[in-house]
């Protein structure tokens, strides 16, 4: 054997390792090595350095602590499914394993992608474990995700909320057509509400277009509520509804975007109930739209605010009016939620009764 051919293998492989830990440590992934029980035997640099940032507790490598036990002790079902994950790949079930998680500090919204692969070089069950970063991919798919749901919003406002004024336009429409020509009173009452009902249209598109480019786009002005309220109470067909304003005040908002609102809650309050009695007025920090109908049961609240429930689908209700209502809400940041008109009885409905906190009221 040639002692310096010799030399010159022990020397490459001394320079290989020292070339496998340089590029382990080189990796912008943190990466551990764990073994066949779940103790760490070496991480990479930015393994410490993520301790370090997040002032970890104990030793900033983990080096021999046990992963997995750190994982099973603690109550975030995702740290408790990465364990059996971990276990899977040291079992040899399978050769890798992925998962997707947050993180988030007090200072930012962080996500990261937790990958473990068998390392069959070793003689022992080991498993590499690496965590990266993907939070600008994670925020990208929110921004989609967030976009294609305002996109599904402006859809649902302009297929939706049209609906109701193009009725009392094509109502309107009818009635002229049989209105005799010499009763004038009669033909600009009808062209009069055609009117009102085509530029309640315009705005309507316009506030679809405010809606899509979120709450900074908001007009607030001082309006009233109580003409508000009427004036939208006008472009829905109520048949023997009543409406009663309960309280004068002045309130910070988008006028058309709150006639939308009142809208959108009286046509839920007439569509549940035949001859309905509504009524609007103000809260301590806010205002309510209450019905005297059935009401909504305490486990269908949440339900009612989502695009696309309704419970009386056969009658043609979209099911979006109460997400509308809801957005736009969000629009002005307020918070709105839902209980009942009235205590409960054995002979009396419930009432629904939606009730709109955090507004800025001038009474």
């Amino acid at each position: 054997m040639d002692p310096e051919r010799g030399d010159g293998r022990i020397r490459a492989a001394d320079g290989d390792r020292r070339l496998s830990a340089a590029a382990f440590d080189a990796l912008p992934a943190q990466v551990a090595v764990v073994d066949s029980a779940g103790i760490i035997r070496t991480t990479n640099r930015a393994w410490r350095q993520f301790g370090t940032a997040n002032d970890l507790d104990g030793e900033i490598d983990m080096i021999g602590e046990n992963y997995l036990s750190v994982c099973d002790a603690s109550d975030d079902e995702t740290a408790t499914e990465a364990a059996a994950g971990i276990r899977s790949v040291i079992d040899g079930d399978r050769s890798s394993f992925s998962l997707e998680y947050p993180c988030h500090s007090p200072e930012e919204r962080r996500w990261f992608l937790m990958r473990a692969i068998g390392l069959p070089e070793y003689d022992e069950p080991h498993a590499l474990v690496m965590h990266v970063d993907i939070t600008d991919r994670k925020e990208a798919e929110l921004r989609v995700e967030a976009n294609n749901e305002t996109l599904s919003t402006v859809a649902s406002v302009l297929s939706h909320d049209l609906r109701n004024p193009l009725n009392v336009a094509m109502a309107r429409a009818e009635h002229l057509a049989e209105t005799p020509l010499d009763d004038e009173v009669a033909l600009a009452e009808h062209m009069a509400s055609i009117g009102d009902s085509l530029g309640r249209m315009a705005d309507i598109i316009d506030d679809a277009l405010v809606l899509a480019r979120e709450s900074e786009s908001v007009d607030a002005e001082h309006v009233d509520l109580g003409s508000v309220a009427r004036e939208a109470w006008a472009q829905v067909e109520t048949g023997d509804a009543e409406l009663a304003v309960l309280d004068d005040a002045t309130l910070v908002a988008d006028a058309s975007l709150l006639s939308q609102l009142f809208e959108n809650c009286f046509r839920n309050a007439v569509e549940h109930t035949d001859g309905a009695r509504v009524s609007v007025g103000v809260t301590f920090d806010g205002f309510f739209v209450a019905d005297d109908g059935p009401g909504v049961p305490p486990a269908a609240r949440e339900r009612v605010f989502e695009a696309g429930y309704s419970t009386n689908s056969t009658d043609g209700n979209t099911g979006i009016g109460l997400a509308i209502v809801e957005k736009i809400a969000d629009a002005h940041d307020w918070s709105v939620r839902l209980t009942d008109a009235r205590t409960p009885t054995d002979d009396a409905s419930r009432g629904a009764r939606f009730e709109f906190e955090a507004v800025e009221l001038d009474r």
